[in-house]
């Protein structure tokens, strides 16, 4: 592989963005970069860390004299000062996903995609692989606790990628990211409508994930989620073996589908204990030769074999559903047993994945990514799941793809069970044609028609003190959002 020696990130301070710059810098580049404000943690901090220094604010002088510029910001314009002095001086600018295609994508490439869950599976995955001794290369939208960094550029044959159907670079390409990684391995979680601000109908947002299952060569492998969103019409047009994942056994399903599904969940404390099993097609019964192949690891059980027994220190139900998507994955791939339920036990979680930042006078405060309707369920669920008899308090802020007046239905119910909810300050976006954004007092009488407890509070210090005020031992505090709520998580654990 020939290494650029000197390399420029615009838009550095995004997750995905932050930590490719952070790979290239360990794979032997010199890195800067810059970006358009404030850069917040755990981004800022990271890109510190690692000794990688950056512009705030979008300036000529920042560019220095790189051999290659990339673009990270969906939004930047042509009115970009870097931008304009990089052509200017003919130097090659590229995206980050065709950077990724270009540096990290490897022959066995495993993609994982869908409207949720992405991050958490494209980590498990990364994870397992590591664990087996494939040393992959690996990119995904967080920082892995276990993996020190969201992306890893090294010599191999295997790639890890999140696949975002969200476009590489508008307004130069408005392809879907996923479409630069070739899948040889794709696990698909869902296609439910989501990104309302770019994919203005339904058909098209399906048709991304149509064209991304077509690419799966005939040697692949599609590994979906049994019931998934839209899937069934998705996956119409795929060329290679699907299998599905499920978090029960899922009976009505077409029994020539080869399943694999959650079974025997044991909570216990901050642990919890599962059971992976599969369910084998009817083809694959019929064939006893093939059957045998399968067999010596497995215990029989008619057409149902247990793969396993499992541990994880995890939360949620959601991501029993994952770890039976990465672990289906690894099966399929004749990875061990006993690797597999180990790295599972040790495997950490993504930071702002459900993590738990710490306990304050016996108050638990959350820190999660879910910042739009669909992710905001899932990871309500798995609050509700884990502390039934806490009161638990939510405060949430959705992305621009989040609070499109065309998703509002999308949170009915989402906060069901939750004590209360605190819509806090909207992050303000530039406008764009064709989308209504709702503002955060738009969104609070919005959600009150299906929610009790919900309050607009845009001043930090206020939320601060309405916190602390009605926060008791033994409560959950969760903040639900991409961006970082004014420093309000941060200012509770120090205070």
């Amino acid at each position: 592989m020939t290494i650029t020696k000197k390399i420029h990130f615009i838009g550095i301070g995004g997750t995905a963005m932050a930590a490719l710059a952070v790979a290239f810098k360990r794979a032997g580049f010199i890195v800067t970069g810059s970006d358009s404000g404030n850069i917040f943690p755990p981004m800022s901090t990271h890109l510190k860390k690692n000794g990688i220094k950056y512009g705030l604010g979008f300036k000529e002088k920042n560019l220095g004299q790189p051999n290659e510029v990339v673009l990270g910001n969906a939004h930047v314009s042509n009115l970009n000062p870097e931008i304009a002095m990089a052509k200017k001086r003919g130097l090659p600018i590229i995206h980050f996903p065709r950077l990724i295609e270009k540096y990290l994508i490897k022959k066995n490439s495993v993609v994982v995609a869908g409207t949720y869950g992405k991050t958490t599976i494209t980590a498990m995955a990364a994870w397992l692989l590591e664990k087996a001794g494939k040393n992959p290369n690996y990119m995904l939208g967080g920082i892995p606790i276990d993996l020190e960094n969201g992306a890893r550029l090294i010599k191999s044959d295997w790639s890890v990628t999140e696949g975002d159907e969200y476009p590489a670079a508008s307004p130069w390409d408005s392809a879907p990211k996923f479409k630069y990684y070739h899948p040889k391995f794709l696990i698909l979680t869902s296609a439910e409508w989501d990104h309302m601000d770019v994919y203005k109908t339904k058909e098209s947002y399906l048709e991304v994930f149509r064209k991304l299952v077509a690419s799966v060569p005939e040697n692949g492998l599609i590994v979906a989620k049994a019931g998934g969103e839209n899937l069934a019409g998705v996956l119409k047009g795929a060329k290679c073996k699907i299998i599905y994942y499920s978090n029960q056994k899922l009976e009505n399903r077409n029994q020539d589908e080869k399943l694999y599904y959650i079974s025997g969940v044991e909570v216990i404390g901050d642990k919890t204990k599962f059971i992976v099993k599969k369910r084998l097609s009817a083809k694959i019964n019929n064939h006893p030769r093939s059957v045998a192949t399968e067999r010596p690891l497995l215990e029989k059980e008619g057409m149902t074999t247990t793969v396993g027994e499992f541990e994880t220190k995890l939360l949620g139900e959601f991501n029993l559903e994952n770890w039976c998507a990465a672990v289906a994955l690894a099966i399929e791939l004749r990875i061990p047993l006993k690797k597999i339920q180990a790295g599972v036990k040790s495997f950490s979680g993504v930071k702002r994945r459900l993590e738990i930042r710490g306990v304050k006078k016996g108050v638990t405060i959350i820190d999660d990514f879910a910042h739009n309707p669909a992710k905001a369920r899932q990871s309500v669920l798995a609050l509700r799941r884990h502390f039934p008899k806490n009161k638990i308090y939510v405060i949430f802020e959705p992305n621009r793809g989040g609070r499109s007046e065309k998703c509002l239905s999308g949170y009915n119910k989402v906060f069901a069970g939750i004590t209360k909810v605190f819509i806090s300050k909207l992050t303000e976006y530039p406008p764009k044609k064709g989308v209504k954004d709702v503002s955060g007092k738009e969104l609070v009488k919005y959600l009150k028609k299906t929610h009790g407890g919900v309050t607009y509070e845009p001043e930090t210090k206020e939320l601060i003190n309405k916190l602390k005020k009605i926060a008791k031992s033994g409560d959950v505090i969760a903040f639900l959002g991409s961006r970082n709520f004014g420093g309000v998580l941060e200012r509770l654990l120090s205070s």
